[in-house]
């Protein structure tokens, strides 16, 4: 089972580096923008990224 902490800051910006290089540390948000094309592309995406964060039991901000 994964130990339960809290990573330090300097840790968070590296594991962002080595597993998710579009994302980033800003102001203690883990963050990262979308560009897409279309209304329609935009809605597809939302609610993919909804669905698999309610699998998950995660419930993110989502700001245009």
């Amino acid at each position: 089972m994964p130990e339960n902490r809290v990573y330090t800051e300097a840790e968070t910006t590296e594991k962002l580096k080595a597993e998710g290089p579009k994302w980033r540390l800003e102001k203690g948000w883990i963050r990262r923008k979308y560009k897409t094309h279309s209304w329609k592309g935009t809605l597809m995406a939302v609610n993919n990224g909804g669905h698999l964060a309610e699998a998950a039991w995660h419930h993110p901000d989502l700001a245009q």
